[in-house]
């Protein structure tokens, strides 16, 4: 409205508008007032039902920690946690509450909403102060407020006490309590902040930011102090809710939902050993038969806690009524590795749940023991191949009574066995059995030497069963070797160390003794005045293996020589 020169009749205009005005505003302002009443009355209402919700939610708790404490019982320990919390502050509002409007009435009504417009009720009002007050009546709602207008009791009870701001405070912990229950639901933590928020809000013009106490209850009229504390009162009460919600769906987060489940048994072996004892698992498996789950079967990898992929070449295994029917053709002999991960629908999203085990694959054999032919040659490398059906050949063990035994190739089970003594040999076979060395069996064997070689002078050759030679062949033969044929055993040797000789010289027959394989001069002589037609004998010819100790000295057969 301008101002300026007006003419005294506008100015009679302008402060009748002036007055009228202010009528009006004061007439709303008493609306506005008494609406705020029926708001907090509302809202009281609100946490009331929130209060009943969370109460069920609670007696859910402690029916799943009965039922599961392991499971259950840290979820419905942090629930009462946060309700514990919840209550104190909603009562730490109420006492407040309660001294706000006693202040300004100097009493209070408890109970249902009072219409002033009608008769009070006997027994609902009181003048005690809140330390005086029973619990029952401190869990009555507050039924009026008369003095709706008063601007001082809110700034004095609550501001310039101190109170907003230790109320403040432990919002703030509320707050950040919840928080980190949220965990990584965003949606919630913002809910949650945006709910308990305690920040200073910006003032008008120039005058900076207005804490939250001072915005809140500084200068507010009773009515709209009440109603405020009546709405932090339901937000705490909302996200109590919240929380303790998530809190009870996290009991069964991951978990799998199953509509079936059948008796399942899984032995340790299928193989067993008389005397052993046979062992299995008997436990329940649960399926949904209304999902199968994928199953992949290769190597895999984890990606974080609880998490994993698959990496490089994997089959995925077809699944008949929830089971997954895996195949694979064996290529090689020994202890197969094998495992994979079984993915699931939850609610939460695909869980992945790993699995290993194990297989032994043995070669196609057929066995056939010549018994009357257990025999091992002394001071030589036997080779020897052993088993123990149903366990791979690295699983197993052997010793010998007589000798050394030593691995050759463990892994497909050879071994060479070298006696060093005449006489029997026993060779036992062990495997591991639950973890445990046990004897599987043993096997006798006889021990004896390797056959005797057979002299031989080199170049001579045998005819219609003589053996014949010219003497100048023999004399180049050097001497007397020993020959061993037919024995399939590597590095046997023989050396000749002695023997005699015997021919004609110079028309009288001549025996000469020598040691060592070969042939001294006076046999030399011999067998170069030696006619054609006549005979040497060579007799007493003794050997002895060169490549072992302990064996004895082997008596030859004669040689008997034509000359040509």
């Amino acid at each position: 409205m301008a101002g300026g020169n007006l003419s005294p009749r506008q100015k009679m205009i302008n402060m009748m508008y002036l007055v009228l005005t202010a009528l009006l505003a004061l007439n709303v302002s008493k609306e506005v007032l008494n609406s705020f009443f029926e708001v907090n009355t509302g809202v009281v209402r609100t946490t009331t039902n929130f209060s009943s919700k969370n109460a069920e939610t609670y007696n859910a708790f402690n029916s799943a920690a009965e039922l599961n404490p392991v499971k259950a019982g840290p979820f419905r320990d942090q629930a009462l946690a946060v309700k514990k919390e919840a209550d104190n502050i909603v009562d730490f509002i109420q006492e407040y509450k309660y001294s706000l409007v006693l202040t300004v009435d100097k009493e209070v009504y408890l109970g249902q909403y009072l219409d002033l417009e009608g008769e009070e009720i006997e027994g609902n009002k009181t003048e005690l102060t809140w330390d005086n007050l029973t619990k029952e009546q401190r869990k009555l709602n507050i039924a009026n407020l008369s003095n709706k207008e008063n601007r001082d009791a809110s700034g004095e009870i609550l501001v310039n006490s101190g109170i907003a701001s230790e109320l403040k405070s432990i919002i703030n912990d509320y707050r950040k309590n919840l928080i980190v229950l949220a965990g990584d639901n965003d949606v919630l933590k913002y809910n949650i902040n945006d709910a308990l928020s305690t920040k200073d809000k910006l003032g008008k013009g120039k005058s900076g930011k207005i804490s939250w106490e001072v915005y809140n209850f500084e200068d507010m009229p009773s009515v709209g102090a009440l109603t405020l504390l009546s709405k932090m009162q339901s937000d705490i009460r909302n996200t109590e809710a919240d929380i303790i919600k998530l809190l009870r769906e996290n009991i069964d987060a991951g978990s799998l939902k199953f509509t079936s489940a059948e008796a399942i048994q899984i032995p340790t072996s299928t193989f067993v050993l008389r005397g052993d004892s046979f062992r299995s698992q008997i436990f329940i498996s649960a399926k949904d038969t209304t999902q199968d789950p994928t199953i992949y079967v290769g190597d895999y990898d984890s990606i974080g806690p609880g998490q994993y992929e698959m990496v490089g070449n994997f089959d995925t295994v077809k699944v008949v009524n929830g089971k997954g029917m895996f195949s694979r053709r064996t290529s090689s002999a020994g202890l197969q590795n094998w495992g994979g991960l079984v993915a699931m629908k939850t609610e939460s999203g695909v869980k992945t749940y790993p699995f290993k085990g194990n297989y032994l694959v043995a070669n196609k054999t057929a066995v056939v023991s010549p018994v009357n032919m257990n025999i091992l040659y002394l001071e030589v490398d036997n080779p020897l191949k052993i088993s123990v059906p149903g366990f791979s050949a690295g699983e197993i063990t052997a010793s010998i009574t007589n000798g050394k035994l030593v691995s050759t190739k463990k892994n497909i089970g050879e071994y060479t066995a070298r006696p060093n003594k005449k006489g029997k040999a026993l060779v036992t076979l062990y495997a591991k059995v639950d973890g445990k060395k046990s004897k599987m069996g043993s096997v006798e064997f006889r021990v004896k030497e390797v056959p005797p070689p057979k002299a031989k002078i080199q170049l001579a050759s045998e005819s219609n069963g003589t053996m014949m030679i010219e003497k100048m062949e023999m004399v180049n033969s050097g001497g007397v070797l020993a020959e061993l044929k037919d024995f399939d055993f590597k590095g046997v040797r023989y050396v000749v160390i002695s023997y005699r000789l015997t021919g004609m010289y110079k028309g009288e027959q001549m025996k000469e003794n020598t040691k060592g394989p070969a042939f001294s001069d006076k046999m030399v002589n011999i067998i170069k005045n030696t006619k054609s037609g006549n005979t040497i004998t060579i007799s007493n010819i003794k050997a002895k293996r060169v490549d072992a100790k302990n064996t004895a000295v082997r008596p030859l057969d004669p040689l008997v020589l034509e000359i040509k």
